[in-house]
């Protein structure tokens, strides 16, 4: 469509959520541009450096979005790393978002570690943020920076929180991810396992319903400025894992290295729904369904 009001503008387009939520807005008629560091031959794809204010403005100017959903971002080994690919990125999209005469709205990707450990383990989008960890950290400054350039600006902002994402498309860097990969490279009875600790409780949601939910933010004409998208329900890591081992008919033998217990992470987290189903939006994953789906081939 070249209509400019169905214009929307994916960064991180190749990446775990970008790819896949591209695809399901072209499939709902809008017309869709992705940018990323490595983009294709498409008319549709752009190469940028978020982290350049410069180039993320020209960006913006040229495809002229009415939405933008930056998901350029994630985890990082220092912590300046951290910072630059998270809140550098997106303030400079929300400023990029700014100088337009006809400014873009922005759906930002929170992260569910920006809460933190709530005190009853249950988030929702009116609890405190304070975050345990670098990563959430990183993600509520990235958070706050957005909130104070739009409140300055008039650019319209959503922050969607996903809570643990499940995909066999995971990073090793990721615990489920790390544990996959660790169980699939493999055979036999017995498999050992080397990991952080099991006996944390999240609440795990399909990638497919985080594109779902986040496609359907998009459609909103009045978008809620934070949003959580979880099922509501709590599992614990070391469920999974055993579920995991019991469908490939293996033990699992783990090991729990200190360094890797010692990472500062929430107990229990686990997300309140309530505004997710407002939008007609449910979750009901179980340990036997995060396990299959870990296990397959696809989301």
């Amino acid at each position: 469509m070249s209509d400019v009001r169905a214009r929307v503008l994916v960064t991180g387009s190749t990446g775990l959520i970008g790819a896949p939520l591209v695809d399901r807005l072209r499939a709902a008629g809008l017309e869709v541009h992705g940018a990323s560091r490595t983009p294709s031959d498409s008319p549709f794809s752009h190469r940028a450096d978020l982290g350049s204010p410069q180039e993320a403005r020209e960006l913006v100017t040229v495809i002229r979005p009415t939405t933008i959903v930056p998901l350029a971002g994630g985890g990082a080994v220092d912590q300046p790393t951290l910072y630059a690919v998270n809140a550098l990125t997106l303030v400079n999209i929300m400023q990029a978002a700014a100088f337009q005469s006809l400014p873009a709205s922005v759906i930002a990707l929170g992260s569910a570690a920006e809460y933190g450990e709530p005190v009853d383990g249950i988030a929702r989008e009116s609890s405190p943020t304070d975050p345990v960890s670098d990563y959430g950290r990183a993600k509520l400054a990235a958070s706050a920076l957005a909130r104070s350039i739009s409140d300055g600006s008039g650019v319209g902002l959503a922050i969607a929180r996903p809570f643990n994402i499940v995909s066999p498309s995971l990073p090793t860097s990721s615990a489920l991810g790390n544990i996959r990969r660790q169980l699939l490279t493999q055979a036999g009875e017995r498999r050992s396992v080397v990991c952080g600790r099991l006996d944390i409780i999240r609440d795990f949601v399909p990638l497919r319903f985080v594109v779902d939910a986040l496609a359907t933010i998009v459609a909103l004409d009045s978008r809620p400025r934070v949003i959580n998208i979880c099922s509501g329900r709590g599992m614990k890591l070391g469920d999974i894992l055993d579920e995991m081992a019991a469908r490939l008919r293996a033990h699992a033998e783990v090991e729990v290295l200190p360094e890797l217990a010692a990472i500062p992470a929430a107990s229990r987290i686990v997300g309140d729904a309530t505004l997710l189903a407002k939008l007609g939006l449910s979750c009901e994953p179980t340990v036997d369904s995060v396990a299959e789906l870990l296990l397959s081939d696809k989301d």
